[in-house]
């Protein structure tokens, strides 16, 4: 008898636990930044950048109609992908074409390679594809303008990263990993991704340890000051990598707004 209750027990935990990861795991959120600096021109206040980072190929929705649909609704002026789009296991691009399907057009969209998308054997596709729905991929340097002012943007895949770097600064930069703090001063605004939030986290969102072994990361998901008028704002992502779920590190999609910084702060 007591042997039938402890299982039991054991099962409705057991279901419990795998509800909550699925929750978890499924729940998308938006997460809002404001970067206010001296770094922002008068004709960029305002300006929203909507950053998608780490899908690994996962899935919100039919189609991606519930992720497609807080994209839209953040209205943003960049759309900046921040590599891991694909996972290296990727068996079907579907899920990233219907991202781009229903973001094309909403806003300038710009891409930076992951550590997992160029070991991806549909990695050709993949390129082909962002040509296809006019993603601009950075290797280097770029102009934005906006209302007769213009900004430096600049980005690398992860692995050119270690072998050129970017060698000189930018007022923004989109990269995956988080090497860039510490490897590289000067620039303005960094949206990076990579760590997962941990992927499995504390409550309170405190990440355990990240997907490429960084025990309690210091830089797992946030909004970083990184001194020298400098920031970084590393995504939690979306999808899973090694573990097929996620814990107090729901999936987010990440919206930063530029405000002019005034001679009062």
């Amino acid at each position: 008898m007591k042997k039938r209750r402890f299982l039991l027990i054991f099962a409705i935990l057991l279901a419990v636990g795998v509800l909550f990861a699925l929750q978890q795991t499924n729940a998308l959120k938006a997460t809002q930044y404001t970067w206010q600096s001296g770094r922002v021109p008068a004709g960029f206040d305002g300006y929203r950048i909507v950053q998608v980072s780490d899908l690994h190929d996962k899935r919100f929705g039919s189609g991606q109609n519930r992720l497609i649909r807080m994209i839209r609704d953040l209205n943003p002026d960049m759309i900046a992908l921040t590599g891991d789009i694909l996972d290296w296991r990727t068996m079907d691009l579907a899920p990233v074409r219907e991202l781009l399907a229903g973001t094309a057009g909403l806003a300038p969209m710009y891409y930076v390679d992951g550590n997992h998308d160029p070991r991806s054997h549909l990695y050709g596709e993949f390129r082909a594809l962002l040509a296809e729905y006019g993603v601009t991929v950075l290797e280097g340097y770029t102009t934005l303008a906006r209302g007769g002012d213009t900004m430096t943007l600049a980005g690398c895949g992860y692995w050119e990263w270690f072998i050129e770097g970017l060698p000189r600064p930018a007022d923004l930069v989109l990269y995956h990993g988080i090497e860039i703090a510490n490897s590289q001063s000067g620039h303005g605004l960094i949206l990076a991704g990579h760590m997962h939030g941990g992927q499995v986290a504390l409550p309170g969102g405190r990440a355990i340890v990240s997907p490429d072994g960084r025990f309690f990361p210091e830089y797992a998901g946030g909004f970083y000051e990184l001194g020298d008028d400098s920031t970084m704002v590393v995504s939690k992502g979306l999808g899973t990598s090694g573990l097929p779920f996620r814990l107090f590190a729901r999936p987010e999609v990440v919206c930063v707004e530029m405000k002019l910084k005034s001679s009062e702060n």
